[in-house]
């Protein structure tokens, strides 16, 4: 999983009172994300995938194989979604 993921052309990722929001300009659409998810989703865009499973393992102590389930179905959703680009 060494893929890195980008934003989708025309979609925004800003915290509007408090909540993380992604806004697709194509679309129309907005996107909330928890708390959690955007923490997920910015250390994606500035990390990669696999740095990014490696430093949320360590700081949420938890094992990196379910860390890694979650974000690749955060990311699936995205994708999915057309909020997020996957690059290989």
């Amino acid at each position: 999983m060494n893929d890195s993921i980008k934003l989708a052309e025309g979609t925004t990722l800003t915290e509007v009172g408090g909540k993380h929001v992604l806004f697709s300009v194509k679309s129309g659409e907005s996107f909330g994300l928890n708390e959690t998810a955007a923490h997920m989703l910015t250390l994606c865009l500035e990390l990669g995938v696999a740095r990014t499973v490696q430093k949320l393992a360590e700081e949420y102590s938890v094992n990196a194989q379910e860390l890694s389930e979650d974000l690749q179905a955060l990311i699936d959703g995205l994708s999915d979604a057309n909020l997020v680009q996957v690059q290989s």
